[in-house]
């Protein structure tokens, strides 16, 4: 079956939106869409794709929470 799940997480309780990618590429090495690039409304947010190996998802999430955001 084709599909797409994806998950738009709101990480602005955690990450200043300012800082996002400074903390989503450089600090946990991901690479997501960001939440602005679907509306200004989104700044804030990010974009993961859920149709993937469950372990990666896992290990995804892990580097954001692990991660010091420095907020």
């Amino acid at each position: 079956m084709e599909g797409t799940y994806l998950s738009l997480v709101d990480l602005r309780s955690y990450v200043k939106p300012s800082g996002m990618k400074a903390f989503i590429q450089g600090k946990c090495r991901l690479a997501v869409d960001y939440g602005e690039w679907f509306g200004k409304n989104f700044r804030g947010f990010i974009r993961l794709n859920m149709a993937t190996d469950p372990a990666l998802v896992r290990k995804a999430i892990s580097r954001i929470v692990h991660c010091d955001a420095g907020f």
